[in-house]
């Protein structure tokens, strides 16, 4: 197994990182304070290097007076798409909000959906035809036990008629189509479990709340959705005809696909943090003693170290999958373990920074709370490493 990137990788992650810092950084604080996204953020997105979401199947990066080139074939789609979501994100997460084609639902029917549906509506995104897609699971009495959601779709004729309620839905209010989970016959429990492609404007899809009032991630649009007898056609249903095609036992390993990167996503943020402090001390050397300063460097270099251990396992991830490798175990290992450790480095580095790394004069405060729903989203930390003693064989030696 190679982790190593080809030079011209590397080359787009070094100017990613330089334009997710000097273009979109500034920006932070305002979508924080306002929940929404800066018009200004959306005016650098012009001179991003590159051109699609780092989620999306290919990844679009433009030379000067040469067409673009697709650069995932060097590394692999998922090599590629998980450092390049690590660089931008050391910007602030605003990065993964703001560029074309994102959304994990479009994801969702890349890997679920049939030929027809991955061209209309994945393939929508990647041309850009389509600016977000939303993944409707969660509901208000199912979080982690998504398997009793009660959201349901009753066929009518040539449609579905879908009557439920979602909460915390990425992207809820802003996507161009969202990904519903809802179960076709209640009596079959998780067997019963569908997805079905439900476009913006649908008659009875409603937008409860825009967006809930979190601690952090503000600018991602976090929905409250309703649905209120929405018909759409059959043909929604991913990977119509075949009724196993979008169950729920796929719509799980859809996020084994997802969960690494969120791993390196919280890994490029904390390593934006751990890189502040470091400028900070340098900084402010003369304000510490030389055994402090002895300290916080010590400390630093260690949590790097962790970082470093977070960005490969993520990697690891990302490199099987391209390889057509089994991954479930490797993804719950990225997710159990990156966002915890980025979330203990954040907290150490505000710690580290004393009074300056709780003031809004440093963006590190903001990061820490960023940082939180990274452990939560697609998959608690406590459900992977469930999953990950199951697959070690020492479920018996949990607690109950």
């Amino acid at each position: 197994m190679d982790l190593s990137l080809s030079p011209e990788t590397n080359k787009l992650l070094g100017e990613l990182r330089e334009w997710s810092m000097s273009e979109l950084r500034p920006f932070a604080r305002e979508a924080d304070r306002t929940h929404s996204i800066p018009e200004g953020a959306v005016k650098a997105l012009e001179t991003c290097p590159m051109q699609t979401s780092p989620f999306g199947g290919r990844v679009e990066y433009p030379r000067r007076n040469e067409p673009s080139f697709v650069a995932s074939e060097a590394d692999g789609t998922y090599v590629l798409s998980y450092a390049v979501a690590e660089e931008m994100v050391y910007g602030d997460v605003l990065a993964l909000v703001i560029t074309k084609g994102n959304g994990i639902g479009g994801k969702v029917v890349s890997l679920m959906g049939n030929d027809e549906q991955k061209e209309r509506w994945a393939g929508g995104l990647d041309r850009g035809e389509f600016h977000y897609s939303g993944f409707a699971l969660t509901e208000p009495h199912c979080g982690s036990d998504a398997a009793a959601l009660r959201t349901t779709a009753v066929r009518d004729g040539d449609n579905y008629v879908i009557n439920g309620h979602k909460q915390f839905c990425t992207g809820g209010s802003i996507s161009d189509f969202v990904v519903v989970f809802a179960t076709v016959d209640p009596s079959q429990g998780s067997r019963g479990i569908r997805g079905f492609v439900v476009p913006k404007g649908t008659p009875g899809f409603n937008v409860i709340r825009a967006n809930e009032s979190k601690l952090g991630s503000r600018v991602f649009s976090t929905s409250e959705l309703s649905f209120e007898n929405a018909v759409i056609p059959a043909e929604n249903m991913l990977g119509w005809p075949d009724p196993d095609a979008a169950g729920f036992v796929k719509a799980m390993e859809t996020l084994n696909s997802t969960r690494g990167s969120v791993g390196a996503m919280a890994t490029g943020l904390a390593q934006a943090a751990v890189d502040q402090a470091a400028s900070y001390l340098v900084k402010n050397r003369t304000s510490f003693s030389v055994g402090r300063a002895a300290r916080f460097a010590d400390e630093l270099e260690r949590m790097n170290s962790a970082l470093m251990t977070s960005r490969y396992l993520a990697r690891r991830v990302a490199w099987r999958i391209d390889q057509g490798l089994p991954h479930t175990s490797q993804a719950s290992m990225a997710k159990a373990y990156g966002p915890q450790v980025a979330e203990r480095v954040a907290a150490r580095v505000l710690q580290l920074m004393g009074p300056d790394g709780y003031s809004e004069e440093y963006l590190v405060e903001k990061w820490h709370r960023d940082l939180k729903i990274q452990d939560i989203w697609e998959g608690t930390g406590n459900i992977q490493r469930i999953v990950i003693s199951r697959a070690l064989g020492t479920t018996g030696f949990l607690p109950a």
